[in-house]
């Protein structure tokens, strides 16, 4: 389940390189969430479990998705600006300013847990600055944008946590959707726009939402049973196969210090991972 939701976030990411590119990271983002929406409703219907959340439930699922839907906002404008060899594996260092959140709240860290810590940030050096020499966009802006990003996703799976707490995952991750549609709403309204979703785009859409919903169920399925913290491991290197993706179709360089860079953040954040 680690496997297979690592390969659907990383092909799901590396479509949101292409379609942001093309018609940009706020219609993109509509696109895939719609689809993605259509799909979570069907699994609620399906199985049952389309529950009405009350108290904090409700305002937590919400605030989990209007910062769900802004830190991919800005994590496709980092694809959108920049490499994609640069941009994914900042997004992919997350669980620091979880774990740094849970520092704030009181936690203990381990020494193990400070050292991957440490190293997840030597690694965002690294990369930042090896992509310098790759070309593709404008680096400073990207680099930006996918730091904001991984901010915003730890908010996001914080929230998410704490939602769970008072409900089941999925009607959380439902009303998510929808408070992430709304955010879009009112950013396309107060810039006086519409997205750009050409009929053509549709299967792309459909391609990417699928990808993404996909990747949510097999992290879910994984984290069911014994030995949960196998599945997070695992599903934590999604970003190595956006990198691997953006390699072989889109031949983005990749040198030596910069692949150096990727694996000391895919490895520490495994450590994070397993160790949470």
């Amino acid at each position: 389940m680690g496997a297979l939701c690592a390969l659907s976030y990383g092909a799901a990411d590396f479509l949101a390189s292409r379609s942001s590119r093309r018609i940009g990271a706020a219609s993109a983002l509509t696109g895939m969430l719609l689809v993605s929406t259509l799909a979570l409703t069907a699994a609620a219907v399906f199985s049952g479990r389309m529950v009405h959340l009350h108290g904090p439930g409700a305002w937590l699922a919400g605030v989990h998705g209007v910062t769900m839907a802004g830190a991919l906002l800005l994590f496709f404008r980092a694809m959108q600006l920049g490499p994609v060899t640069v941009a994914a594996p900042i997004v992919a260092a997350h669980p620091v300013f979880v774990i740094a959140f849970a520092l704030v709240m009181g936690s203990q860290p381990s020494g193990l847990q400070l050292a991957a810590m440490l190293g997840t940030v030597a690694g965002l050096v690294v990369v930042s600055a090896a992509g310098g020499k790759s070309g593709g966009g404008s680096l400073k802006g990207a680099t930006a944008s996918a730091l904001a990003a991984s901010l915003v996703y730890a908010a996001a799976i914080v929230s998410a946590q704490e939602a769970m707490r008072h409900s089941d995952p999925l009607p959380v991750l439902w009303i998510g959707r929808l408070f992430g549609l709304l955010l879009l709403a009112v950013l396309f309204a107060a810039g006086r726009r519409r997205p750009e979703l050409p009929p053509v785009w549709w299967p792309f859409f459909c391609v990417h939402g699928a990808l993404d919903s996909g990747g949510l169920l097999f992290l879910l399925l994984g984290s069911s049973g014994e030995l949960n913290e196998i599945t997070a491991v695992v599903a934590s290197t999604f970003s190595l196969v956006t990198v691997a993706l953006a390699w072989a179709f889109l031949k983005e360089r990749i040198s030596p210090l910069q692949l150096t860079g990727i694996v000391l953040i895919a490895v520490c954040v495994a450590t994070l991972a397993a160790s949470v």
